[in-house]
């Protein structure tokens, strides 16, 4: 009976080694394949083939971690958030070359990649970085939907960067300018969107962006002030006119073009005022100032205030107003002293 206990206990003792050591061999087996793909992996990222490393990267992963090879997962787990980093900049340099919508496309695919795949391995860094990057890349798409008149595209773009990051301030902006495109009868389509990226602008210190919100307010209040002025639809022009000061306080034509329309009006005093204080703002040359003293000139005639009408009408006298300047002076003011010129 002991002989056979002896013999099982031997028979036992064999078993077992002979499982270790066929589970060592199963493990060894293991770890080379890890290392096998691992290497190849490495090489295919060398040669900027970024897709099949990520590939063989997570196939080395998946058997590394079946088999508990540590030191091979850590390797990996280091290694493949990287690699998608590079597989993205290099998406983005195709853009660059190409400037596409199938490449931007694609470099918007592998920058969600990366995000994903810095979040999956705890990479910060890489994580934070496409984080960063991808509201800019929509923000790009919807500039060429926009170039290709696909503004609703455009629009879907832009609110998505914005959604992402709500201190794109450019994205507002452009938001303005598309929304502007689609509605261009419309003021109040688009110029809350310049006001949201002036408002963001200031406090991201964007001056870039903030100097051509308000630009872009200014000038389209002008111009369409203009034309409702040509329409004789004054109360209107004058209220665009005021908002002006709000966007660009030192613009001399928004005051030039209120004195225009005060003097159309009647509104004599108000046209001097408004002259006078476009004439302070005027950095140009005599030449762009003579409409201004036209315009000061026709208030100061329209009072019955002759010798300011007569000093503002020589000083008018110059470029497309030198003409109209010198009848004033000559015929219907009869300025003393006057000598017509064309200077």
């Amino acid at each position: 009976m002991k002989s056979i206990n002896i013999l099982i206990s031997l028979i036992a003792v064999f078993a077992f080694t002979l499982v270790a050591a066929e589970t060592s061999q199963a493990q060894e087996d293991a770890r080379a394949e890890a290392i096998q793909l691992y290497n190849q992996a490495q090489e295919l990222a060398g040669d900027r083939d970024f897709s099949g490393a990520i590939d063989l990267f997570r196939d080395a992963l998946e058997i590394a971690r079946e088999n508990n090879i540590d030191d091979i997962v850590e390797l990996v787990e280091g290694n493949l958030p990287q690699v998608a980093r590079s597989r993205a900049s290099a998406a983005y340099s195709q853009y660059q070359s190409e400037r596409t919508l199938e490449s931007i496309n694609s470099s918007i695919r592998h920058f969600d990649a990366a995000r994903e795949i810095g979040e999956e391995f705890n990479n910060q860094e890489v994580s934070q970085w496409a984080t960063a990057a991808i509201p800019q890349l929509y923000y790009i798409r919807s500039v060429l939907h926009f170039r290709a008149d696909n503004h609703s595209d455009a629009v879907e773009d832009l609110n998505t960067a914005m959604g992402l990051n709500a201190n794109y301030a450019v994205a507002y902006y452009q938001k303005g300018i598309v929304m502007k495109a689609m509605h261009p009868d419309n003021l109040d389509m688009f110029m809350p969107w310049y006001d949201q990226a002036i408002e963001v602008a200031q406090r991201i210190n964007d001056t870039r962006t903030l100097n051509n919100a308000r630009n872009s307010a200014r000038d389209e209040l002008i111009f369409r002030a203009v034309n409702l002025a040509d329409q004789r639809q004054y109360s209107r022009a004058i209220e665009l006119l005021e908002k002006v000061e709000s966007y660009d306080p030192s613009s001399a034509t928004a005051h030039y073009r209120l004195a225009e329309i005060h003097n159309n009006r009647g509104n004599w005093d108000a046209a001097i005022r408004h002259a006078n204080r476009s004439l302070e703002l005027e950095t140009g040359g005599v030449t762009d100032r003579a409409k201004i003293y036209f315009e000061l000139g026709t208030a100061y005639k329209g009072k019955g205030d002759k010798e300011n009408a007569c000093s503002a009408f020589e000083n008018a006298r110059f470029g497309d107003f030198t003409e109209p300047a010198n009848h004033e002076l000559q015929f219907e003011l009869r300025c003393e002293g006057h000598t017509a010129s064309n200077r």
